[in-house]
């Protein structure tokens, strides 16, 4: 669980899913339909796709600002407290939440997160926030606002994609619709589609 989200593996009764989600406060669900039948009530609201990348292979580095990228530094150990604002500057809740999430994987290997600076600042952030079983799951991808569409971020995700898939772990990550564009551009491959479904009271 994450949030007021779950993501459910294998077989569950349908109803009993839905009582045990709504107990738990979920509004939404994430699953794979051809292994787990949704919660009872519940609605499909949206196909994710799963995006990845081979172990061993390389993606070219992206297109970007090169003006830009080069005033910018790399940094590979940034503060959970940074990477927390610079996803969340409004929410201190998730902030505080995500702080002691991350600082937890940290201690235990589990998690890598990479932030470009602008000065002191993070401007733009990505992780892998489940390092486990060889593979790498990335996610929170994020520029700030004041930079996007100009390839910092297509090219951070890439480079660190490369460094894991080179140490022998897959890289893999959920993306909306929205986005299966832009991961196919950089050339991940998209290896499953799962649903979400939301709570009967989100209708």
């Amino acid at each position: 669980m994450s949030g007021s989200t779950a993501w459910v593996a294998g077989h569950a009764n349908p109803e009993e899913l839905a009582g045990f989600l709504a107990f738990c406060g979920c509004e939404s669900v994430i699953l794979d339909e051809a292994g787990c039948l949704p919660p009872t009530g519940w609605h499909r609201a949206e196909t994710l796709t799963v995006f990845g990348l081979a172990p061993g292979r390389v993606l070219p580095l992206p297109a970007a600002d090169e003006a830009l990228w080069a005033q910018l530094a790399l940094d590979r150990e940034p503060a959970a407290m940074d990477v927390a604002r610079a996803l969340y500057p409004e929410n201190t809740a998730r902030q505080e939440d995500l702080y002691s999430e991350l600082c937890t994987k940290r201690i235990r290997g589990k998690a890598l997160v990479w932030t470009l600076r602008q000065g002191r600042k993070a401007v733009c952030t990505v992780g892998a926030y489940a390092l486990a079983n060889g593979q790498a799951y990335m996610a929170c991808g994020q520029t700030e606002s004041s930079l996007r569409g100009k390839g910092i971020g297509g090219r951070l995700i890439v480079q660190m994609a490369n460094e894991l898939s080179a140490e022998g772990q897959r890289p893999v990550f959920l993306c909306s619709p929205e986005r299966v564009h832009f991961y196919t551009r950089l050339g991940f491959e998209k290896l499953a589609e799962y649903a979400r479904y939301e709570h009967p009271a989100r209708r």
